[in-house]
């Protein structure tokens, strides 16, 4: 079964798309056998990163004209099979968890060995629920505070979509999934909903704990112009194991070029474009640390 490399961010215009489409290049020529697929049922523009202007099918021709994934499967200018997403379409946006379950379990079947799915911006339920379903999570932001502020808020609230999924139905709880739904009530740190669960149901703390210490994420810094913008990695990893109690992976960075919106311009996926090496080695060692670390 594939395996799926989910690429998120906090916020709109951190790079999530260009490094989608570059890591699949960059696996690619490590030999592996990769599917790129647009993951943004909204405003999908993966497809313009790997040379093409339109798909002419995707996500949508998946779910709503029974397409099997198959035909939807495409050749991409930049030499990976690549499924367009969705925009433009009323109601794509919000798909039922059973829509949802069937693009997860049909890409897993698939014969590839990585699936690099491309989330949409934002904590959308479906963006959470395809980043909690995918085997390798990668959270990509660049060093502004607030690329920073949403990326943390992001990873904070999927793992507390995957702590509430699990919490659901338990009539004992019901007070502790308000809270866990509430912004003005939200926890603030992991151990007060340990403290909670001892007060409403101290049976379902074993299982909440599984999930915090198995969860794992993994950062990139994107966009970076100068060393020190590199404490932004510790600063990050300090606050997400203080207030939630999970590991983040610092996997790479990746510094600023002025010819990366020119590569796009031009419709050519820029790891296939460059002379400037060192970027794609960035990225390649980013891939790397993908496959080992997560």
């Amino acid at each position: 079964m594939a395996k799926i490399i989910s690429v998120a961010s906090g916020k709109g215009g951190v790079g999530k798309s260009f490094f989608s489409a570059n890591l699949a290049v960059s696996l690619k020529e490590k030999g592996k056998k990769v599917l790129l697929v647009d993951g943004d049922l909204g405003g999908a523009n993966l497809h313009n990163f790997v040379g093409l202007k339109t798909t002419g099918v995707g996500i949508y021709n998946f779910l709503k004209e029974k397409y099997s994934l198959e035909d939807i499967i495409i050749d991409s200018p930049a030499g990976v099979k690549f499924i367009g997403g969705a925009s433009d379409i009323l109601g794509m946006a919000h798909i039922s968890n059973y829509e949802k379950l069937k693009i997860i379990n049909q890409l897993k079947r698939t014969n590839f060995d990585y699936v690099i799915l491309d989330l949409g911006a934002g904590t959308s339920y479906n963006m959470l629920d395809f980043f909690n379903y995918s085997e390798k999570k990668v959270v990509i932001m660049n060093s502004e505070p607030t690329s920073i502020e949403n990326s943390y808020g992001f990873i904070k609230i999927a793992l507390y979509r995957l702590i509430e999924r699990s919490l659901k139905g338990n009539p004992l709880l019901e007070k502790v999934l308000k809270r866990l739904r509430s912004r003005s009530m939200n926890y603030k740190k992991i151990t007060d909903i340990i403290d909670d669960l001892k007060v409403y149901d101290s049976k379902s703390i074993p299982s909440v704990m599984n999930i915090i210490n198995s969860y794992k994420v993994g950062l990139i810094l994107n966009m970076l112009k100068f060393k020190k913008e590199l404490n932004v990695f510790y600063g990050f990893e300090n606050v997400a194991n203080k207030y939630l109690g999970i590991k983040v992976e610092k996997l790479g960075f990746i510094p600023y070029d002025i010819s990366i919106p020119e590569s796009l311009k031009r419709l050519e996926c820029y790891y296939n474009s460059t002379d400037e090496k060192f970027i794609n080695e960035c990225i390649d060692d980013i891939a790397n640390n993908i496959l080992k670390k997560l």
